[in-house]
């Protein structure tokens, strides 16, 4: 049994810990150069927490973070054991949130993961770092938690992984308005609404490294030039982030099917940021409901270490990875 285990905290820094001008200073914190340490963030609630055990990790912008940084982080998960920790804690900057925690449900951990971060720094009026910290670490230590594995806390909602994106630049609640809540906070405590979906790549061995998958946005007019590039430098798979439903453009739609010919992955995705994409038939894949940013963390561990699975077995874990419609349609 978890009770009277820690969580562990894994601070990755960003707007949770930063250190603005002043308490009025919502959005040119990042200016200062500043931050807080995880001990000063946590040192107003610390006493109504529980145990918690920090773990500050070089802290760095999140969207500095490399492939290596992550999986460096969820071989840091993996190593934890739930004999000696209820649960863990991921906080970093929200510019990465989405993608560093879509990759660590994919990988799974063997004790609960809530990923967090923060819009506005710890010293400003009105901030939800305190709180979005708070109820992360009720959610990790909860029995909830456990059933689903990974899962991101934001302004008071819990989000699966697959689903939450960041869907404003500042507003706190970015994520909790890109997606359908698997749950809520209310007085500290969790309070689950929907069932668990397990990653398909669960327990999957960790990859020595990614491997190299490109993402192409489409625009009206765009050649196919970016595809042909890609292709060129030896890339496994390209995610197109077509248009509406999925739509490339002409030029776009051969240089994919050349690519394909070639024997590159060719996975076609939408840059709209609901709903799902169109049929597509072979050779392409289809990313279902998944952002091109998630398809191609999903295709850079399934295609790691040489490994070469058929396009039935990538169109299965692409299908498996989006266990419902997020925001609305």
């Amino acid at each position: 049994m978890s009770a009277g285990l820690p969580v562990h905290w894994l601070s990755l820094g960003g707007t949770i810990q930063a250190r603005g001008h002043d308490p009025l200073d919502a959005d040119r914190y990042w200016k200062t150069g500043r931050s807080l340490t995880p001990e000063e963030v946590l040192a107003p609630v610390r006493a109504l927490l529980g145990p918690v055990r920090v773990e500050a990790v070089d802290a760095r912008p999140s969207h500095d973070l490399t492939s290596d940084d992550l999986l460096a982080l969820v071989a840091r998960l993996r190593a934890l054991d739930p004999a000696d920790v209820a649960g863990a804690v991921v906080s970093l900057g929200s510019n990465g949130l989405e993608e560093v925690a879509f990759l660590i449900w994919l990988l799974g951990a063997p004790v609960p993961v809530a990923v967090t971060a923060s819009m506005r720094p710890p010293t400003a009026i009105g901030s939800d770092a305190l709180p979005n910290l708070v109820d992360a670490v009720a959610v990790a230590r909860s029995g909830g938690a456990r059933e689903h594995g990974v899962v991101v806390v934001s302004d008071g909602a819990v989000l699966h992984p697959a689903e939450a994106t960041k869907s404003h630049s500042s507003r706190v609640d970015s994520f909790r308005a890109s997606a359908t809540a698997l749950g809520e906070l209310r007085s500290g405590v969790p309070h689950w609404s929907r069932p668990a979906a397990p990653a398909p790549l669960r327990d999957h061995p960790l990859p020595a490294a990614l491997a190299p998958v490109e993402i192409v946005t489409s625009y009206v007019g765009a050649d196919g030039a970016a595809v042909r590039s890609a292709t060129e430098r030896g890339v496994r798979a390209i995610v197109s982030a077509g248009t509406g439903a999925g739509f490339p453009t002409g030029g776009e739609r051969q240089a994919l099917e050349d690519a394909a010919a070639a024997g590159v992955v060719v996975c076609q995705a939408q840059r709209t940021p609901y709903g799902r994409v169109a049929p597509t038939s072979a050779p392409l894949l289809g990313a279902g409901g998944l952002s091109p940013q998630k398809a191609r963390l999903l295709l850079a561990v399934a295609l790691a270490d040489g490994r070469t699975p058929g396009a039935p077995e990538l169109q299965r874990l692409l299908d498996a990875s989006r266990p419902g419609t997020a925001g609305t349609a």
